[in-house]
């Protein structure tokens, strides 16, 4: 049975060039070289692209998605490792959670460190995630995330530190499970209440805003967002926003552009029925806003794959 590793670029396949800065060079084949204790593994690599992962697209998330479903249909095909830089690799690992439900397992990886730096952590994390991936609990249990010797749900992991190795955590419920000695001790199960979505291509827009209500916001960081295909909201606390947003908010209503809230709060969820002033939750519900209990950045990714797919009222719940 085979592991494949498909790499896509990022921080992981960087190298310096003449002037000392890193960019993606390194294709997997490369990556695999550079990892000791493979040897009684049997990889094979697939080279997807070598973009810095700020520039990956939700048009490249749907392609690699349709990809890990064709690995996922070779029998051949034990596991499923993704390479990417860091900085949107949650977004991706939840992107490829929303269009797949095979049982192959999928770990999605990177680094912090590029190969051309004083102890590269990319090895070790790509060998965390080839060791994930041929494990047999790791079947069924979604797309995961290995870094730092974690494991993670791709529906909880985000980034934490611009630049520590162990940037990747789980706030409020912790890791899956930890890679030790070349095998995974798995400590809990997530549970996933996402459906699983098959988007139309055609469908795919990146045009839904995400904004984020910081103290004293105007209307206007809302009302930008009249043309767009949804807006989703990190309301501050329990779901509350400032006077002005209400005004823009009610606005986006009446021209029935949806719009997703989530709150800023590394952890917790949006009430209900806690707070009754004009912006709490109760403003939210009046106005049908839908509810998240995701961070901004994947509470987007869900409106545009949901959107995509023409399911959002499936992908959200009406509070």
């Amino acid at each position: 049975m085979t592991v494949v590793v498909v790499s896509t670029g990022g921080t992981i396949a960087s190298t310096e060039d003449r002037g000392g800065d890193a960019a993606p060079s390194l294709d997997g084949a490369d990556l695999v070289a550079a990892v000791p204790g493979l040897g009684d593994v049997s990889v094979r690599t697939e080279e997807f692209s070598k973009v810095p992962s700020p520039h990956f697209t939700v048009e490249r998330m749907y392609d690699l998605a349709a990809l890990v479903r064709d690995l996922d249909a070779d029998s051949g095909v034990e596991g499923v490792v993704v390479t990417q830089g860091t900085d949107v690799l949650e977004e991706t690992a939840y992107f490829l959670d929303l269009c797949y439900d095979g049982e192959t397992p999928v770990v999605v990886t990177g680094a912090m460190r590029n190969p051309s730096l004083a102890s590269p952590d990319g090895p070790a994390n790509l060998l965390a995630a080839v060791r994930t991936a041929g494990d047999a609990d790791a079947r069924g249990r979604g797309v995961l995330v290995a870094f730092a010797g974690r494991v993670l749900p791709a529906r909880e992991a985000t980034k934490v530190h611009s630049q520590m190795v162990d940037t990747f955590r789980c706030p409020e419920f912790g890791p899956l499970g930890v890679v030790e000695e070349g095998s995974v001790t798995w400590r809990r199960r997530a549970q996933n209440p996402d459906p699983t979505f098959d988007p139309d291509p055609d469908r795919l827009t990146n045009d839904v805003a995400a904004v984020y209500v910081t103290a004293d916001a105007p209307a206007s960081h809302l009302s930008a967002h009249a043309d767009a295909t949804a807006v989703c909201l990190a309301a501050t606390g329990a779901g509350h926003l400032t006077g002005e947003l209400v005004d823009a908010l009610e606005t986006l209503r009446a021209a029935d552009v949806p719009v997703i809230v989530t709150t800023r709060c590394p952890e917790g969820r949006l009430a209900r029925s806690t707070y009754g002033f004009r912006g709490s939750e109760r403003t939210l519900r009046r106005l049908g806003c839908r509810y998240a209990d995701l961070n901004l950045q994947k509470t987007r990714i869900r409106a545009i794959v949901a959107h995509a797919a023409d399911r959002l009222d499936d992908a959200f719940e009406a509070p």
